[in-house]
């Protein structure tokens, strides 16, 4: 049986000063430090930062019957509840086409890190096909980048498609799934990952087999995906994460020792940077990959409601809550299984240039890490809102 015996994470970088080449020996050598200033924020100001705490922006897609985008919906046609409780609407705007402050931009990802030799040589197939339709006419600036063992690699943006095709060839030459290192290549200990933005994943183990392999692309997955998210914040504009590849593992196997608490709250506090920061960022997760055997009994143990609703404690909080598929829908994207993925690219691509924006002040939170769950209607039949399901509020 493999041994987890934990899975560290640290949320938090802090950095030592700087120590010059002399040492000081004596307290009548160090200079005198300067008084503090404390300038207090006026009232102005502490509202305006309450504002941007409680202030929600919600980037809504709605569809109809047909799957088609459901156009010429106005506010009174939409109503929000945040935790079963009715809101009022800040603000209200309908997207049509190129009519955004800023165009959203899309990025391709190829996910060789969790995939099959078979699958990657497809779906590298697919995303070509997909940037030569329409002559190579991108709608919107797109990225390519594809993760691999060695972290996360991504080309510039272009609405070019013959250019992003070219550079994809460089980017996807000579990549091949996760290989297990062997005990003596790895040693007994995996060394933490480090990544940006208070993602910092990494676990220790008692020995090298199946189950640390899936425990190492868990954690390298969720570190690139975290990175790239958090780079998101500064950007104009929507961003569209089109993940390629069927996810992570969820290290549910029998394998695997029982979540301690400290385990549990690690989860819980990923779980919670990932939501805020996809949310600040306006990032949306859509996921498509084709048919592949080996992820369909991973998926059976995830229950349906942890898709949509997440952990509420740390106590509920597992390794599940972190799974592709419940990252993507939460964020108000889709999570889909085709053949066709280059149609499936366009089909999500397509989508986004009809949608809604909706904003809504958040009521204060009682505790720190509060959880709400979203829901949003339209009084239309057969239209299906696809958005953010829950956020954690702060007081």
């Amino acid at each position: 049986m493999v041994r987890i015996l934990s899975f560290v994470a640290l949320l938090g970088c802090i950095a030592a000063p700087a120590m010059g080449q002399g040492i000081l020996t004596s307290q009548a050598q160090s200079p005198a430090a300067a008084p503090v200033k404390l300038i207090p924020r006026s009232h102005a100001e502490r509202e305006r930062r309450y504002r941007d705490l409680h202030h929600i922006v919600l980037n809504v897609l709605a569809l109809d019957a047909s799957y088609n985008a459901a156009t010429g919906l106005k506010a009174e046609d939409f109503s929000l509840m945040d935790n079963g409780q009715p809101q009022v609407l800040s603000s209200f705007r309908a997207v049509m086409g190129d009519r955004s402050i800023a165009p959203p931009h899309i990025v391709l990802i190829l996910d060789a890190l969790n995939n099959t030799t078979r699958s990657i040589a497809y779906e590298v197939k697919e995303i070509g096909k997909y940037l030569e339709l329409n002559q190579g006419r991108l709608p919107y600036p797109t990225s390519i980048a594809v993760l691999t063992t060695s972290g996360l690699k991504a080309s510039g943006a272009s609405t070019d498609g013959s250019e992003l095709l070219q550079k994809s060839r460089t980017l996807f030459k000579g990549i091949r799934p996760y290989e297990c290192k062997s005990a003596s290549e790895n040693g007994t200990q995996a060394q933490p990952l480090t990544g940006h933005g208070g993602w910092n994943i990494g676990m220790s183990v008692e020995k090298v087999d199946d189950g640390n392999c899936l425990n190492e692309r868990f954690a390298q997955s969720l570190t690139a995906l975290g990175n790239l998210t958090a780079a998101q914040k500064n950007a104009p504009g929507r961003v569209m994460l089109i993940w390629i590849g069927p996810g992570w593992p969820l290290l549910t196997g029998a394998e695997f020792h029982r979540d301690t608490p400290e385990t549990k709250a690690i989860f819980f506090d990923h779980v919670v940077e990932m939501s805020r920061t996809l949310r600040e960022a306006q990032v949306t997760i859509d996921a498509v990959y084709s048919p592949d055997m080996f992820r369909r009994g991973e998926m059976q143990s995830v229950l349906a409601k942890s898709l949509t609703e997440g952990p509420r404690t740390e106590q509920q909080a597992t390794a599940s809550d972190l799974a592709l598929e419940a990252i993507a829908t939460q964020s108000g994207g889709r999570v889909l299984e085709s053949k066709n993925i280059a149609d499936q690219i366009e089909k999500f691509v397509e989508d986004e240039q009809t949608y809604y924006a909706l904003s809504f002040d958040s009521p204060s939170a009682s505790k720190p890490v509060e959880y709400h769950s979203l829901q949003v209607k339209v009084n239309k039949p057969g239209v299906k809102v696809f958005t953010s399901t829950l956020y954690y509020a702060e007081p």
